[in-house]
């Protein structure tokens, strides 16, 4: 069987779970593709516009905010399906599908829905089209589409945000969250043999992730720094020239404040176990990974995309939100002299109502695929 994964250049977001789920179908024995959705559909304009657009975001917050929130509708949703079958898009697809023939597609990006669903039902190809929400807590309304096959939600929270919106209980599925093989075959650690595995002090550590676009600020540092908290900061993720010259000024302005800026890493899963709390923005792989592991984590940069989580964190209260610098070490001195609260905190990891299997996930989507029937919900037949 061959199964095509298909993400959209818009953010590690949905091309680490695209990966992650076809490591696991090989490892079943069956064939992968991992492929960019508009390159697939011979679209090289769209595949950039969207990898610069989503760029231009992460650094314009506000912009981001007011855009997203103009144009996150049902209407542009219906837009989008009425302009793929009408344009270039469906022949190129149908090049694709004629070469490649897969069994089934999974979309890890909400555009997916109104791109390929409708290209594939146009066609009347014999093959499921399966969705996953990649933002965990919710799907963006743009993604809405009553006729896709099924849409994999890794959470309660947004499972309910789902139906909410009217998306028909049969077609929403609530699955594991799909790890990358690093953390889900990862050895569980504790943290005093994870700090000495990399060679950092064992002592209350935070762990500070600027991600694969490198969205942080060296200001959080600077803060801890003037208080006078007996931290360790980990920095890890992209770091430009100029935030490396400002960690470095800043090493030389407070020698005595231990700073590590490994940047980018391929043992995260370490760092995780090793860290006391994990900061950064509301990425759904850095936010589930510490979830996974059993660490809070602090939201520092929360945008309209991704403004459910603050649901889930405060349903759970496994950790917290704030775009303030101030506002986040607050937060964390408060975590950091409360003991008790961190007892609190390792005991609520233990009944959080979430689940960390690609093998898992892939083993379900290869059950929905056998049962899958042109025309009808893969599921509540």
């Amino acid at each position: 069987m061959l199964g095509a994964f298909l993400y959209v250049d818009a953010g590690k977001g949905h091309y680490v779970p695209a990966l992650a789920l076809a490591d696991k179908l090989e490892q079943q024995g069956h064939q992968a593709l991992v492929e960019d959705m508009f390159l697939v559909c011979n679209s090289p304009f769209w595949s950039s516009f969207c990898k610069k657009e989503w760029r231009f975001m992460l650094r314009h917050p506000r912009i981001e905010g007011a855009f997203h929130r103009l144009h996150d509708t049902k209407f542009m949703g219906a837009v989008f399906r009425f302009i793929v079958v009408r344009i270039h898009l469906k022949r190129g697809f149908l090049a694709w599908y004629t070469k490649t023939k897969p069994d089934f597609i999974v979309c890890t990006n909400f555009l997916g829905a109104n791109v390929i669903t409708p290209i594939v039902q146009k066609l009347e190809l014999p093959i499921p089209v399966f969705g996953y929400a990649a933002d965990v807590f919710n799907n963006p309304t743009a993604g809405f589409n009553k006729k896709l096959d099924l849409l994999y939600i890794a959470t309660f929270v947004g499972r309910d945000l789902l139906l909410a919106k009217g998306h028909p209980p049969e077609r929403v599925k609530v699955c594991p969250f799909p790890l990358k093989s690093s953390i889900e075959d990862l050895p569980k650690l504790t943290k005093k043999k994870a700090r000495e595995l990399l060679g950092i002090k064992d002592t209350f550590t935070v762990l500070q992730n600027f991600g694969g676009e490198g969205i942080g600020n060296t200001e959080f540092v600077y803060e801890a720094a003037r208080r006078g908290l007996p931290w360790q900061v980990v920095v890890v993720g992209k770091l430009t020239n100029h935030t490396k010259k400002r960690f470095a000024a800043f090493q030389r302005q407070y020698p005595n404040f231990t700073l590590y800026t490994p940047g980018f890493i391929d043992n995260i899963g370490e760092y995780i176990y090793a860290c006391d709390v994990q900061v950064g923005k509301a990425g759904a792989n850095a936010l589930m990974e510490s979830m996974a592991l059993s660490r809070p984590f602090l939201v520092s940069d929360l945008l309209f995309a991704a403004r459910d989580t603050t649901t889930f964190l405060n349903k759970y209260k496994v950790g917290w939100s704030g775009n303030k610098t101030k506002r986040q070490i607050d937060i964390l001195q408060t975590y950091y002299q409360d003991k008790e609260e961190q007892i609190a905190m390792e005991k609520r990891f233990s009944s959080l109502p979430l689940s960390f299997s690609s093998k898992e996930f892939i083993l379900d989507i290869l059950e929905e695929v056998a049962r899958w029937k042109p025309g009808y919900a893969t599921r509540g037949e």
